[in-house]
């Protein structure tokens, strides 16, 4: 009886460890940024989101950096150039728990990684209680490729140009064949003029579920 539990119990462990991606990454430092810097003085002044594509202002990349590091979420931007297919979907919202949805391709696996903190994405970060690992389809996989291409992804600029003082962070990142690119937009479910990308990160959520 109880070799039948050793037994269960190593093929338990075997299996959650095999689907952990933890291996892939090099550890996060804390206060480490997640995303390229821009020169501001290079930029307008009169708002935060004016630089170019697939970097951030130091105020906002230091503002999302402390929640992906407390969600224990790898950095991607490093990983360009490399032969690796990732899809994160982070969501920040003032007043709600942060969260993400990473789906990746490990060998011939899709494997959806979601975590949550008990922090408010406007403020304070908290603390990780939520994460959780499983393996999705290959037809899930490419339904959100094929949105990707369908509203050509890798046109939409990173920055947005409009002002907000509150409301939820959407932050896309897209890493595919080598080639990275990096998508931010404030509230975008309550503007028309999102509803494509509003669609694609919708998509993997519900991939991921």
């Amino acid at each position: 009886m109880k070799k039948c539990l050793y037994s269960i119990l190593a093929l338990a462990i075997v299996s959650c460890a095999s689907l952990s991606t933890d291996y892939r990454y090099d550890k996060t430092d804390k206060g480490e940024l997640y995303f390229p810097t821009f020169d501001e003085t290079k930029y307008k002044r009169d708002t935060i989101n004016s630089g170019p594509n697939d970097s951030l202002s130091s105020f906002t990349n230091k503002w999302y950096s402390k929640h992906l590091y407390t969600l224990k979420e790898p950095i991607l931007f490093n990983k360009k150039g490399k032969e690796q297919n990732i899809i994160r979907f982070t969501h920040l919202g003032t007043w709600s728990n942060p969260y993400s949805y990473r789906i990746e391709q490990v060998d011939d696996k899709f494997l959806s990684i979601y975590k949550r903190t008990n922090g408010l994405g406007g403020y304070e970060t908290g603390n990780l209680v939520n994460n959780k690992t499983r393996e999705i389809s290959s037809k899930k996989w490419n339904e959100i490729l094929e949105k990707i291409k369908k509203i050509n992804i890798w046109n939409f600029p990173t920055n947005e140009t409009r002002m907000y003082t509150d409301g939820e962070e959407w932050i896309l990142e897209i890493l595919i064949d080598g080639e990275y690119h990096l998508i931010v937009r404030t509230s975008p479910d309550s503007n028309e003029d999102e509803k494509e990308f509003v669609e694609l990160c919708k998509l993997i959520e519900k991939s991921s579920k």
